[in-house]
């Protein structure tokens, strides 16, 4: 049995390669249950990749009526929500939109704003070569500072705001050897990672996040395997996504992720539902045979 669900799922509203009707084709094409999609939402700052209000209102007026013409499969409005959002974009979308998925991009200034260096944003996944100048520029050089205060950040912007789903939650990996900010095997690192892991304790879904390894960016999904066995010595619950911005990926890795849910100790994982339940669980023991 195959995990047929995705609920992290970015189209051209965004930075996705594919519309919102060529992801549903190939959800019906693969056999899924439900999907849920998560455009970036409005940030007030950085629109590159991101919607802006206009684009924001035109993504959810689309998916309000495929949601109305779609029969045997479900589909969710959701969205991905930077923590940088302005407050009464947050509440917008805690009141119109199914769900929402959280996560942190940038770099931030000690006052919590996004920092930016020679006019350009900084962000934890993009240029390798950028952000180790921005650490060695104002950080003294040191890595696992950096670390701290983007899981600092992070954390404390899950704590404040309600969030149905944890996005790539060490996303900070991505860009570790490349920029050689630290080893992820590091002790003092992990214990960085695992104190901020358990400050979010049942604060949302953690979810398991293929998208770099689709990418070719990294080999093995967020979070590592050492924090999914954390999140469920917590009772936390889980879900697998994609992050998918080409409909050609949507289900790429899952097969490995299930694999690394069992090797943690699960026995269930959730995935959108396909009435008006947010989540449906299945049994990682069935999903595994």
């Amino acid at each position: 049995m195959r995990f047929l669900s995705n609920a992290h799922t970015h189209t051209t509203y965004c930075d996705g390669k594919s519309t919102a009707a060529e992801m549903i084709e190939k959800a019906k094409e693969l056999g899924f249950s439900s999907l849920g999609f998560s455009g970036h939402g409005e940030q007030g700052f950085d629109s590159n990749y991101a919607m802006d209000d206009g684009r924001e209102q035109a993504y959810l007026k689309e998916l309000r009526a495929l949601q109305q013409q779609e029969g045997g499969l479900r589909i969710w409005a959701g969205v991905e929500e930077d923590i940088l959002a302005p407050e009464s974009v947050k509440a917008f979308h805690r009141q119109q939109l199914d769900y929402v998925l959280c996560s942190s991009h940038y770099v931030h200034n000690p006052d919590g704003t996004p920092a930016q260096m020679d006019g350009q944003w900084v962000a934890i996944d993009g240029s390798s070569a950028q952000l180790r100048q921005y650490v060695d520029r104002y950080m003294d050089g040191d890595g696992l500072t950096m670390a701290k205060h983007y899981y600092t950040e992070l954390c404390a912007a899950l704590r404040a705001n309600r969030v149905d789903i944890i996005g790539h939650f060490d996303l900070i990996r991505k860009n570790a050897v490349k920029s050689q900010l630290f080893d992820e095997k590091d002790p003092a690192y992990r214990r960085i990672a695992l104190d901020a892991l358990e400050s979010v304790r049942g604060l949302g879904v953690l979810e398991i996040n293929t998208g770099a390894i689709a990418r070719g960016y990294m080999e093995t999904p967020y979070p590592t395997l050492e924090l999914l066995g954390a999140w469920r010595e917590m009772d936390g619950e889980v879900t697998i996504t994609s992050d998918c911005h080409n409909a050609d990926y949507l289900n790429f890795g899952f097969d490995a992720a299930m694999k690394l849910l069992c090797r943690a100790g699960y026995r269930r994982v959730l995935r959108l539902g396909c009435g008006q339940q947010l989540w449906e669980d299945e049994r990682v023991a069935v999903l595994r045979g």
